[in-house]
C-alpha cells in the first residue's frame, strides 16, 4: 500500500511538473491579431472587430483592445481587394454593401495587417437561403415537473419545426427579435426622448442552451427544437418575431466551441476547451450566414 501511494505521488509530481513546463514554454508567446467577422447579404453593412490577443504568463502583458492602425481588406476573388474603414466611435472596421456587396453561394476572403503583428487571413462561403417550411407550434399544457426539479409549475411544450434542405450540410440558429426603447443620444449624436432599436437574443431550448443545431444525421428530415418551458409562459396573446439564421460551418463550430468553453468545468489536470478558429496566423473567426424573419400570431390561452 505504501509503495502504491509512493508511485501515485511520483506520477502526480511528474505530471504537474510537465504541465508547468508546458505553460511556461508555450503561453509566453508573441501576441497575435484576433479577428471576428460574419458576412451576410441581409444586412446593409459588413462589420469586423479586430483586437490583440493577451498571452498568459508573459513578461510583457498586454491589454486586449481594438487595433486601430491596421490595414483590413476584403475580396470576392482573392485577387482584387477593397479596404475597410475604421470607425473611431465604435472601434470597428466596416464596409457598406453598396461598396462591397455580399451574395449567397459566393466565397469571400479577408486579410489584416498591423505593425508588430503577423498578417492574418481567412475565407468563407455564404450559404444559400433555403426554404424550410419553418413553423412555431404551441404545445398542450403540461403539469409534470422536470428533473432535476428546476421547474415545477404547469407549462407548455412549445417547439420550432422545420424541414432540412436535403443534399448539403446545413446549420440553423434561432433568435428572438425584440423592439425596445433607449433614451439619450442616437448614433448620430442627436438628443432624442426615445430611440427604438431592435435587439437579437438566442432562443433557448429545454436543455437551457441556445437553439443552435445542425442536420448531421438528419439530412432532408423534419427537425424540431423544443423550447424552454419559460418561453412565453406568462403570455396570453402575443406576436412572435423569430429570426432563423442558416450559417456556414465556421459560424457553427466557433459558437459551439464557445458554448463548451464557457460551460465546461475544467479539472486542474485537463486541457481547457480550445476555441475554434479559421484564422491563419491569428485567432477568431471569419464566417457567414443568411437570415429570414418569421412573424407568428400566437394565442396562448
Amino acid at each position: 500500500m505504501n509503495r502504491l501511494f509512493f508511485y501515485l505521488l511520483l506520477f502526480l509530481s511528474i505530471t504537474l511538473n510537465s504541465c508547468i513546463t508546458y505553460l511556461n514554454k508555450e503561453l509566453d508567446m508573441k501576441p497575435k491579431l484576433v479577428l471576428h467577422c460574419f458576412v451576410t447579404p441581409q444586412l446593409d453593412t459588413t462589420i469586423l472587430i479586430l483586437t490583440n490577443s493577451a498571452p498568459l504568463f508573459t513578461t510583457n502583458p498586454r491589454k486586449i483592445e481594438a487595433v486601430a492602425n491596421a490595414t483590413v481588406e476584403i475580396s470576392d476573388n482573392n485577387y482584387s481587394w477593397v479596404k475597410m474603414e475604421f470607425d473611431t466611435l465604435f472601434k470597428v472596421y466596416f464596409i457598406p454593401q453598396v461598396k462591397f456587396p455580399i451574395h449567397e453561394g459566393k466565397t469571400y476572403y479577408i486579410r489584416a495587417s498591423a505593425p508588430g503583428f503577423e498578417t492574418i487571413s481567412s475565407s468563407c462561403t455564404v450559404p444559400y437561403l433555403r426554404e424550410t417550411n419553418f413553423n412555431f407550434v404551441v404545445g398542450e399544457i403540461c403539469t409534470r415537473s422536470h428533473e432535476p426539479g428546476w421547474y415545477y409549475g404547469p407549462h407548455r411544450h412549445n417547439h420550432f419545426e422545420w424541414t432540412d434542405y436535403a443534399g448539403e450540410e446545413n446549420y440553423y440558429v434561432f433568435q428572438n427579435k425584440t423592439l425596445h426603447a433607449i433614451y439619450g443620444f442616437d448614433i448620430y449624436g442627436e438628443f432624442t426622448d426615445t430611440i427604438y432599436k431592435y435587439s437579437y437574443s438566442f432562443c433557448y431550448n429545454e436543455a437551457h442552451k441556445p437553439c443552435i443545431s445542425s442536420d448531421h444525421g438528419q439530412d432532408g428530415k423534419k427537425m424540431y427544437e423544443m423550447l424552454s418551458p419559460y418561453y412565453l409562459y406568462h403570455s396570453t396573446i402575443d406576436t412572435l418575431n423569430i429570426t432563423m439564421l442558416q450559417t456556414d460551418k465556421h459560424w457553427h463550430m466557433y459558437h459551439m466551441s464557445l458554448l463548451d468553453y464557457n460551460g465546461d468545468f475544467q479539472f486542474f489536470l485537463l486541457e481547457p476547451t480550445p476555441l475554434y478558429t479559421n484564422i491563419k496566423n491569428g485567432y477568431g473567426v471569419f464566417g457567414a450566414f443568411v437570415m429570414r424573419e418569421y412573424v407568428f400570431e400566437v394565442d396562448m390561452e
